[in-house]
């Protein structure tokens, strides 16, 4: 199973239960990047932000229904990371204010970056997506 954040420089993920930001564009391109084979998981929060798309499937429960080789975009759910060989964050390479935080150490957890790029969105002209394995 692989994990999809979106943070700000602090690690920001919310401020008062609701997310700090959005883009078109990184969707578009989250969407793009998954396997036809796999299906992006995510609450029924998240979902309001997506089109309708044959690859996502909408389930509040989605961490524990969730296949090993699907992704789940986490924006309002807790979750673990021993359910999870990939992550990937989506760096908004801003500052927003925020009250829930992504805490994850990935070193202690053994992740590694496999790879780093920059996109131009469509209201951030930058966001880094980096991604890391486990191993």
């Amino acid at each position: 199973m692989k994990f999809i954040f979106c943070i700000d420089k602090k690690n920001g993920m919310m401020f008062f239960g609701k997310r700090q930001s959005q883009d078109r564009v990184l969707r578009e391109y989250i969407l793009a990047k998954i396997p036809s084979s796999a299906k992006l998981w995510m609450s029924e929060y998240s979902k309001e932000q997506f089109n309708d798309d044959e690859k996502i499937v909408v389930d509040n429960q989605y961490l524990q229904n969730a296949n090993d080789e699907d992704y789940c975009f986490v924006e309002d759910l807790d979750y673990d990371v021993s359910k999870t060989d990939e992550i990937i964050l989506c760096h908004w390479n801003r500052q927003y204010q925020a009250d829930v935080f992504f805490k994850l150490d990935l070193k202690k957890e053994r992740f590694q970056r496999i790879s780093k790029e920059n996109i131009k969105g469509s209201s951030h002209d930058k966001i880094t997506i980096e991604v890391y394995k486990r191993g």
